[in-house]
């Protein structure tokens, strides 16, 4: 079975933070999103995140071992670029060619349209679309 983790950028200093999502609301009914995780390796701490940089641990490692989160951005078998997200139609994490456009990269009968679990040794992490969405260029 896989860990469910996420990982989203703090509120306030942009740093990458990995751990468990929760959403809550406080004693105002103001809503937070927050991501517990470990530090100093003993000591639960929670951190509020900015949301849209959420993503969700696909479970997956490439082929130098690196884990694979949903909005990356992996540099293929075939030397092009691809984001990591949530396939449609309930079909687990996919990688799409940014070449067609992304959503015909998920379309049914789309040729670029590739199940991230049997690619994932094949390909590696070059980065994410929230930091490096200038390498989805490169495609063009």
């Amino acid at each position: 079975m896989r860990e469910i983790l996420f990982k989203a950028k703090q509120v306030g200093d942009d740093e990458w933070v990995e751990g468990y999502y929760q959403k809550r609301y406080n004693f105002l009914g103001n809503e937070e999103h927050l991501i517990f995780h470990v530090d100093s390796h003993t000591v639960w701490e929670c951190t509020e995140i900015n949301l849209e940089t959420l993503c969700q641990f696909t479970g997956l490692c490439d082929r130098y071992g690196n884990k694979i989160w949903e909005n990356d951005i992996l540099k293929t078998w075939s030397g092009e670029y691809a984001q990591v997200k949530f396939g449609f139609y309930n079909t687990g994490f996919a990688i799409g060619n940014y070449n067609q456009g992304f959503y015909a990269a998920f379309s049914e009968d789309s040729y670029y349209r590739h199940e991230l679990g049997f690619w994932c040794k094949k390909a590696y992490v070059r980065g994410n679309i929230f930091d490096n969405k200038e390498l989805l260029q490169k495609n063009k």
